[in-house]
């Protein structure tokens, strides 16, 4: 597995990114993310008379795609990421864009032996997800909310979908039979005054169905406060975001360059 993110902390050259990539073939993303992706990569097929895929199971984003999808080759359909609607082995390059940190560990075989099943002899896989945030202290408002985030998935009894085990998931990806192995990290993308105010409204929200009224107290009043208190330091930042890439092993995918790269992406995908 190769690194390619650089040690002085500069953004990955742009080499390194989408090398290899045919949009004439057959494109499945899993996630919608932003819609930044989607848009760029819905071009660059609808060029090259390809056929793109989009997989979500939440309706409101690929409601927000479909002025995208009558302007190109572009298929919305709503279905679990983790059921793959598409036959065996036709897939040439399966992008899974922000999805894989909802997948429970545990399942993680069961997960790339379904994206194994649908990629041809050759195809590739490309994971873009993010990874816990450093002890930096432009992560601090970022990992602070995880910390709510998470003490009210505990009350609650609910999953939270944070962060990627990105050692576990590529050791995964490798015992499924997945070779080539290649990884780039990028910064995560800065926070803004829209994204406090969402995390912020969002927080009070699911607090307020809380029934502790006193963990209720102490995250509306200490928790959040304090995530207010880090935002306000200035450059915050979300977590670092990596891509992992992976081969099918075989030859019947097609390989050509990609007009665009990671750069085009920076600060938009999450």
């Amino acid at each position: 597995m190769r690194e390619a993110y650089p040690s002085d902390g500069q953004k990955p050259s742009e080499e390194m990114s989408w090398r290899g990539t045919d949009f004439s073939g057959v494109i499945v993303v899993l996630g919608v993310g932003t819609g930044r992706l989607i848009s760029l990569l819905s071009q660059q097929v609808a060029a090259s008379q390809g056929n793109l895929i989009v997989v979500s199971y939440r309706l409101a984003h690929l409601e927000a795609l479909k002025p995208l999808a009558q302007q190109g080759r572009l298929l919305l359909v709503h279905a679990r990421p983790r059921q793959i609607p598409v036959l065996n082995e036709t897939v040439d390059l399966l992008v899974v864009n922000g999805v894989l940190r909802e997948v429970p560990e545990n399942r993680l075989v069961a997960v790339f032996e379904e994206m194994w099943r649908v990629l041809v002899p050759g195809g590739r896989v490309r994971i873009a997800d993010v990874i816990e945030p450093s002890e930096a202290e432009d992560n601090r408002a970022w990992a602070q909310r995880g910390h709510i985030v998470r003490k009210l998935g505990q009350a609650l009894d609910q999953p939270v979908a944070l962060s990627v085990n990105l050692q576990r998931a590529a050791l995964t990806m490798r015992s499924v039979g997945f070779e080539n192995l290649n990884l780039s990290f990028l910064p995560g993308y800065r926070l803004t005054d829209a994204w406090l105010e969402e995390t912020v409204n969002a927080i009070r929200v699911m607090s307020g169905r809380l029934v502790d009224r006193a963990l209720r107290d102490e995250i509306l009043n200490q928790d959040l406060k304090r995530l207010i208190a880090f935002y306000a330091q200035g450059g915050q930042r979300a977590a670092e975001r990596f891509v992992l890439e992976g081969t099918k092993a075989g030859d019947m995918a097609l390989a050509m360059e990609a007009p665009f790269t990671e750069e085009d992406l920076v600060g938009d995908e999450e």
